[in-house]
Parts: structure tokens; C-alpha cells; sequence
């Protein structure tokens, strides 16, 4: 009776879901690859308004593809998982009502006040950090403007994908089995930890065929665990996605929708990326770190103005009489 009724608990459903993102994230992973490939053979993007994903197509690596796969996988297994776990078959929500999300009466206001405060925030720290001689400016082929554009497609691309997994989908399902705030905490800690699911950054993969996708996961697993014993990771890294999960957890669960927290994703973003190119540390790991790290996603003063975005953001929606942790 109690194998029976785990077999069909929330619990189960959820491990089920997982299991099957990854065993999907490796078959689709693959095709991705050499898709984006033959893409960048073709020359279909360049010269088009979508040059700067040609060049992103171009320069990715497997792990790249895998990721995005990773994303695929989700949104598409998260719609038959939502409806496996509806207790009542007979109704056909809509897709916000799948989500638990409510009508956002000002969604484009929410997406540029989440997208200046944190794309302006990060930007602002990059320039402090480029005025104290931490970061210099190097060369790139780039023209100004098409490094922002760039920056903003990425942005607005990440953006909107992973809040619709994270804050959309993933927090639909988990909401079924947990109460608000361990939902809450919950989100945030899967959402920084996910972002370290990768394989070393030196890996050599070589010749991409219907299996690697597997063998990367194994790869993934191993350089996984291992970046855990490494206290700087803990304070640099995972401390900043840590804050931006919390942040964004908050703004789903304030205002019922994903419009703050998308515009305030593809801030984040935007900063990191903008800055990435144009920018390289001129310091040795060693000296500054955990405080700076190479990029704007790493280190605890990144950390500190994530927060600090979080604080303002809070600030602002105060007024609002909502109770995000409201069991009801």
C-alpha cells in the first residue's frame, strides 16, 4: 500500500521529471549541436539582423548546446508532467493557470524597471571596477553597438527562458508538494546549483556523435561534486546566483507574475555580457578573490549589489498588500 501510494505521490512525479530532463537533455544534445552547425555552415544568419547568433552559434561549445538542451528538455516535459499531476483530468486549465500565475496589469512596466535596475547596476559596478584599475579594457573586434546587441538577445533570450523553467514551470510543479517558503528556498538553491552542472572548462569532447551527450553527463557529475570542496566557489559563485534566485523567487511570488523577474534576468544578463567583452580582470585570482572574480557574476561585491537591487525591489513593492508566503 505504501509503494503503491509513493508511485503516485507529487514526490515521485517530480523525480520522474528530473530523471527524464536529463535522459532527454542527452539524446536532444547532439542533434542541437549539429544543428547550430550546420547553421553556421549555411551562412543563413549573417548579415541579418541575427549576426551576433551566428557568431554565438559559431563559437559555442558542446557544453553550450547540452545546456540549452538541458532548457528543451524541461519545456518539454514540463507540460505532461503538470497534467500528471492534476488531480482532476476532466479540467483544462489554461497555461497561467498551469503556471499558478495571475494577470499582470502592467507586464511591460514590471520588465523595464527589473531591466534597468539590474542591467544599470551592473554596469555601473563594471565601470567602478574598470575607474580603480581591478578590470582594463582590451581590444575587440566588435563594434560598440553590436556588443550590446549581442548582450541584449542573450539577455532577453535567457531572460525569458529560464524564469518561464525556473519561476514558471519548475515552481508549479514543486508547489504541489511544498509550502511556500521552503518553495521559496528551495527554487533559489536548485537554481544557483544548476548553473554548476557543467563539465571542466579544459575538457576535450572531440568528435560529436549520438552518445556524447551520455558520456557528458557522467563528465558533469564528476566535475560537479568536486567544485563543492572549494570555499572560494562558495562565496564567489554560488553566493551570487544564491541572491539572484531569492530575488527573482520573490518578485514570482509578490506579484504573481514573471514580468519583473524576466526584465530584472535579462539585466543581469545583459551587464555580464556587455562587460565580458570589453573587459578582462587585472588582477591575479588569488589576490581578490572572493570579492572579485573574472567576471561580474562572480564575487561577493556582486553578490552585495545583487542584493542591494533585491532591497530596492522589496522597497517597491511593499505597498502592495500581497503575503508572497501565503499558503491560501
Amino acid at each position: 500500500m505504501e509503494r503503491s501510494s509513493f508511485f503516485q505521490s507529487g514526490l515521485w512525479k517530480i523525480i520522474v521529471f528530473l530523471l527524464g530532463t536529463v535522459i532527454l537533455s542527452a539524446l536532444l544534445s547532439p542533434f542541437l549541436y549539429w544543428g547550430g552547425k550546420h547553421v553556421v555552415a549555411q551562412g543563413w544568419l549573417e548579415g541579418t539582423f541575427l549576426e551576433g547568433l551566428h557568431g554565438s552559434l559559431d563559437r559555442a561549445k558542446f557544453s553550450r548546446y547540452f545546456n540549452r538542451a538541458v532548457l528543451v528538455a524541461s519545456l518539454l516535459l514540463i507540460g505532461p508532467t503538470l497534467k500528471w499531476m492534476n488531480r482532476d483530468p476532466s479540467k483544462r486549465p489554461t497555461m497561467r493557470e498551469f503556471l499558478g500565475l495571475e494577470r499582470n496589469p502592467h507586464p511591460w512596466r514590471h520588465f523595464l524597471i527589473g531591466f534597468l535596475a539590474a542591467g544599470g547596476s551592473l554596469l555601473l559596478l563594471g565601470w567602478i571596477y574598470v575607474g580603480q584599475g581591478w578590470y582594463e579594457s582590451r581590444d575587440t573586434d566588435k563594434a560598440i553597438i553590436e556588443v550590446l546587441m549581442s548582450a541584449l538577445g542573450t539577455g532577453l533570450a535567457v531572460g525569458f527562458l529560464e524564469e518561464f523553467v525556473f519561476r514558471g514551470a519548475l515552481h508549479a510543479v514543486l508547489a504541489k508538494v511544498m509550502k511556500p517558503r521552503t518553495l521559496f528556498f528551495t527554487i533559489a538553491v536548485f537554481f544557483a546549483v544548476i548553473h554548476f552542472f557543467n563539465a571542466p572548462r579544459k575538457l576535450e569532447i572531440g568528435e560529436v556523435s549520438f552518445g556524447t551527450g551520455f558520456w557528458f553527463v557522467g563528465r558533469i557529475f564528476e566535475h560537479f561534486f568536486s567544485q563543492f570542496a572549494d570555499p572560494y566557489f562558495l562565496a564567489a559563485e554560488f553566493a551570487v546566483l544564491f541572491a539572484i534566485g531569492l530575488v527573482l523567487g520573490y518578485t514570482r511570488m509578490k506579484t504573481g507574475s514573471l514580468w519583473l523577474g524576466i526584465g530584472l534576468h535579462a539585466g543581469w544578463v545583459f551587464g555580464v555580457k556587455t562587460l565580458s567583452p570589453l573587459t578582462t580582470r587585472a588582477f591575479e585570482r588569488a589576490e581578490m578573490m572572493p570579492w572579485l572574480g573574472d567576471s561580474l557574476r562572480v564575487g561577493l561585491i556582486s553578490c552585495l549589489v545583487v542584493s542591494i537591487t533585491g532591497l530596492g525591489i522589496w522597497l517597491w513593492l511593499r505597498r502592495s498588500p500581497t503575503d508572497p508566503f501565503s499558503e491560501s
